[in-house]
């Protein structure tokens, strides 16, 4: 029995379903067959670039991580937590791995809402989404309160934070899903290791600060990223699929 004729039951051979019925059926399942395989073409889509960020992340990993941040990489796999945004914490003191992700770890077409409202435009944003922007933007100031950062750091910086934002773009609801905890905070070993990330970049440059204030200034940036996604699965529906009408 075919797909449509299973949706038509033994209702159709026994001619209890209208000719509009059976026709209103038929364009239903055209159009949810070309729903399916253009979910199937994104979906493949999807797992290349999972794949891609994933093979990165293990040769990252090869060309030496500390023990440290190897416990850490691990925890956050084992939470299921993306391999793709697991790099994407990882690749700010990694020029070469940030090339080869090339675009899957870009901002491309996305309107940011924080750069609105540092622009100055106007912005439709609630209390708390407000609040966490500008949280992040004086913990970027108190972290170059002595004006120690060059303009290139800065941009590395907020790249950084584009760099996690786009690995979530196309799965909003499962890095909310694994990223968070269950009262909803950003679960510490991510903290953890965006800091043992930020740490080694400014030391790298001859910098060093107080643990406590990059973590501040980490934790500050994962909720604007966090917040972001948040404003996208509000948007983007879990089930992609359309309903099917079957009223006759």
């Amino acid at each position: 029995m075919s797909d449509f004729e299973s949706f038509l039951g033994n209702e159709a051979s026994e001619g209890g379903a209208s000719a509009e019925a059976v026709e209103r059926l038929r364009e239903q399942m055209k159009k949810a067959s070309g729903a399916i395989k253009a979910i199937q073409r994104e979906e493949g889509k999807q797992k290349k670039k999972e794949d891609k960020l994933a093979n990165l992340l293990v040769k990252l990993i090869k060309g030496g991580a500390s023990a440290g941040t190897l416990v850490l990489i691990v925890q956050l796999l084992r939470e299921n937590i993306p391999a793709g945004f697991i790099l994407a914490l990882l690749i700010l003191s990694h020029e070469d791995i940030k090339k080869e992700a090339g675009d899957d770890l870009k901002l491309i077409g996305y309107e940011d809402p924080e750069k609105k409202l540092a622009e100055g435009e106007k912005v439709d944003l609630t209390k708390e989404e407000r609040k966490i922007f500008q949280k992040k933007e004086k913990e970027m100031e108190d972290l170059d309160d002595e004006e120690v950062l060059s303009p290139k750091m800065r941009d590395d910086i907020n790249e950084w934070g584009e760099a996690m934002l786009a690995s979530g773009l196309s799965i909003p609801h499962k890095m909310i899903g694994t990223v968070l905890d269950e009262d909803k905070k950003i679960k510490a070993p991510v903290v953890q290791l965006a800091t043992f990330t930020l740490r080694e970049y400014l030391e790298s440059h001859g910098i060093k600060y107080e643990f406590d204030d990059m973590w501040e200034f980490s934790a500050a940036l994962l909720k604007s990223v966090m917040i972001k996604l948040n404003r996208l699965a509000k948007e983007a529906p879990k089930e992609k699929l359309p309903e099917l009408d079957l009223g006759v």
